[in-house]
């Protein structure tokens, strides 16, 4: 059955358009469950109703005509119980609704699943049979495995098929995605892949003149000699190192390129109208599909070296089509996954929004893109990138959605939107100056979370109390090898320098999870609890002595050096880590005896990102100078929700009860063993987030460089005693629902209803 499953999934990824994969499919199906009829249903959420897209056993004439209400007859059941209905006598059944414009008065046998994506009903998949009887459990089995594998390629297909109809259309396409960094952005999509695979790329014509067919045959047989010469150049580096019989694969590998093999099938595909990445993609599946259909092994195998050689040559055929490529004047980018690189070499003045298919709203690349103040939707999933690279689109990040294609009456619209945010954010610009005090006097600290950023954060030293959390890894992350520690010591100079006399709370390297860097890259099943923050530093303490030193050195007669020790989990960690800052401390004290600055020891702090230290603080309370809670981290393992996944991004809420507790219960904790506490999580830059932190005892907060005004307008309106009030309301609920509506009325209540800015539904 497995290599049904798979011979029927690449069928179906094969086809140039929507109709073509569901004809296919339901071939496939019907043939392979040997049944008499199979028949696909999509649903219709415009209309509230299932149209029949494609079958195979039913009258051909009713495909895209019949239809049938999200609650009626059989197709109805199955999606409303999202569950399979299995039946010898389908017509007898009381929701069985007769018409007489599908031809299924001879069926009696009925075997439909429900075809899900992301918990959304996309439609059913239906098989018939003449005879009565009731389908074996494999079949069911069978059927269900089939429309849980092909849910996310059938999504795919659909919302490619829809951006096709509602071009021809002129007509605009919404997708729905999580928001990451708030506000508007309007510009071009520039689509930029990390990754290339044929499954990115939608099948598509050229013109019809035979100057587009002989240009793109000019970029095929381009692309054919690049990878020549790439696999010639691999064979040369390894013939030291590699048996003449392991070499002769580069042999195969230039034998397959041969125009025999490969370049007159792709260059008759290019005669045909295809243009080359498409005609590419047609040939390599095709032969992919030939081999993997053989029963012996060893040609099995040279699928592999097929698809390969494939992806190699179009790797070739898209950089020389993005090497013609120029960025945008307001630029959209729009990529699968985000990295820190990628907006490294993005011009920042064109850059106007981001939209990232994969990830979650709290990866470590969205919190970047809110300390740019970048608007940003995430995990748009199924987006067909090539296909809207050139569009001109609009992130209304505080609705979570993408407009493509929009029309004039809508940019416009969102133009004015965009003017009103633009306004709302002067306003709260004007108060920078200004102490962050509440309204009955109390003072709150208000810090900068940096390191991300590093060419542009320095020029918000004198608009914050100091920084709470300094990410040393980003320069790690730059680098194509461990910095030097006169590198470090250089940067972390500029840093303290700049930000002199308030306070620099360094973090030692935290790399792990969403935080790789290129000439250390650790393959683990699950990084989030793998080798991260201090159990690395640990495990290699010639690189974490060699950061500590830097650090030393750079605070040498400046004083504003805090250190802090990431993913601690237990006393052992503290205990080893203050060991070796001790071994630093005391060398370098040798080292410069004679020097003119003295060495200095910087107070030490943990951060509480992990459970189980939270009931630590006894223990920290003796061990360490002060404590930072890392909310970002502790929601994810409070709630275990991976933060960078988009399928589980909406249950990450740090306004969950169960994370409000667990941070009222630090406060609480923190001030009972006098240990000085402050937050550094995306938590704090939220000003209802502000709110409810101050009122449990919060008095300093870290976060990034574009909420710091936001947030200190909106504590100057308020007293202690009122969000004290709000906290206790909002900790006696039982849903982070629940708490976000008290929040809001609580903002309306008291006169500060411009944060709940949302753009209308357009």
């Amino acid at each position: 059955m497995l290599a049904i499953l798979r011979k029927i999934a690449q069928a179906v990824s094969q086809q140039p358009d929507l109709t073509s994969a569901l004809e296919t499919f339901v071939s496939l199906v019907k043939e392979s469950m040997k049944t008499q009829c199979c028949s696909v249903y999509f649903a219709d959420y415009n209309q509230e109703n299932f149209v029949l897209m494609a079958t195979k056993g039913l009258n051909p004439k009713a495909v895209g005509k019949f239809r049938i209400g999200f609650t009626e007859g059989l197709v109805g059941l199955v999606a409303q119980r999202e569950e399979p209905l299995n039946l010898a006598f389908a017509q007898d059944h009381p929701r069985f609704i007769y018409s007489p414009d599908v031809d299924e008065d001879n069926y009696n046998a009925f075997l439909a699943v429900p075809i899900v994506h992301q918990k959304k009903i996309l439609g059913v998949i239906v098989i018939q049979q003449n005879l009565a009887r009731v389908f074996s459990q494999d079949e069911e089995s069978f059927l269900i495995t089939l429309s849980a594998q092909l849910a996310s390629q059938l999504a795919h297909a659909e919302i490619s098929e829809i951006l096709k109809q509602d071009e021809k259309a002129h007509q605009t396409t919404c997708l729905k995605g999580a928001s990451g960094a708030p506000g508007i952005a309007i510009g071009e999509a520039f689509v930029v892949m990390p990754k290339l695979s044929f499954a990115n790329f939608e099948l598509k014509k050229t013109d019809l003149a035979v100057s587009s067919h002989i240009e793109q045959i000019k970029l095929f047989r381009q692309a054919v000699a690049a990878t020549r010469n790439e696999f010639s150049t691999m064979s040369q580096e390894l013939s030291d190192t590699l048996p003449n019989e392991a070499l002769a694969v580069f042999q195969v590998y230039q034998q397959l390129l041969d125009a025999k093999s490969l370049g007159q099938k792709v260059e008759k595909e290019i005669k045909q109208g295809w243009c080359a990445k498409s005609a590419l993609k047609r040939v390599i599946e095709s032969l992919v599909g030939q081999f993997m259909a053989m029963q012996d092994n060893y040609i099995k195998e040279r699928a592999i070296d097929v698809q390969d050689i494939g992806i190699r040559v179009l790797h070739h055929i898209v950089d020389t089509e993005c090497a013609l490529k120029t960025y945008p004047d307001s630029m959209i980018l729009v990529t699968d996954v985000l990295t820190p690189s990628m907006l490294a070499q993005v011009p920042k003045d064109k850059l106007m929004g981001i939209i990232s298919i994969s990830g979650g709203s709290n990866s470590h690349a969205s919190i970047l893109t809110k300390a740019l103040g970048i608007p940003a939707v995430w995990g748009v999933t199924d987006l067909p990138l090539l296909q809207v690279d050139g569009k001109e689109m609009i992130i209304d990040a505080y609705a979570s959605k993408v407009y493509i294609s929009p029309s004039n009456i809508l940019k416009q619209e969102y133009s004015q939107f965009k003017k009103q945010e633009g306004i709302l954010h002067d306003q709260f610009e004007s108060e920078y100056q200004l102490d962050a005090c509440t309204l009955d006097g109390e003072h709150i600290q208000l810090l900068l979370n940096a390191g991300l950023e590093v060419s542009t954060e320095l020029t918000n030293a004198h608009f914050c109390d100091g920084v709470g959390l300094y990410r040393t890894e980003a320069w790690f992350m730059q680098k194509s090898q461990f910095p030097t520690q006169l590198e470090q010591e250089n940067w972390y100079r500029e840093v303290l320098t700049s930000y002199h006399p308030s306070p620099v709370i360094m973090r030692t390297l935290d790399i792990g999870g969403d935080k790789v860097l290129s000439y250390f890259d650790v393959e683990e099943e699950n990084p989030f609890l793998g080798w991260r923050g201090i159990r690395f530093s640990l495990d290699h303490p010639e690189l974490f002595l060699e950061q500590l030193k830097a650090m030393l050195k750079a605070n040498a007669g400046l004083g504003n050096l805090k250190i802090l020790l990431p993913m601690v989990t237990n006393v052992t960690e503290v205990e080893e880590a203050q060991r070796l800052l001790k071994q630093a401390y005391f060398e370098l004290e040798d080292e410069w005896a004679d020097q003119f600055y003295k060495i200095e020891q910087p107070e030490v702090g943990v951060m509480l990102e992990v459970p189980s230290s939270i009931f630590l603080l006894p223990e920290w309370a003796k061990k360490v100078d002060f404590c930072s809670v890392g909310s970002n981290d502790l929601t994810q393992y409070l709630l275990a929700v991976d933060r960078t996944n988009s399928q589980v991004s909406e249950l990450f809420d740090p306004y969950h009860p169960s994370v409000l507790r667990a941070l009222n219960q630090i406060a609480q904790n923190c001030m009972q063993h006098e240990l000085p506490f402050s937050l550094c999580g995306e938590l704090a830059a939220d000003p209802e987030g502000a709110i409810l932190l101050v009122a449990m005892g919060y008095r300093s907060l870290s976060m990034n460089p574009s909420s710091i005004n936001k947030v200190k307008w909106v504590l100057r309106r308020l007293k202690i005693t009122d969000m004290e009030d709000l906290l206790k309301s909002c900790l006696g609920q039982s849903s982070a629902i629940e708490v976000h509506r008290i929040i809001r009325n609580f903002i309306i209540l008291n006169g500060l209803s411009q944060l709940l800015y949302k753009v209308k539904e357009a």
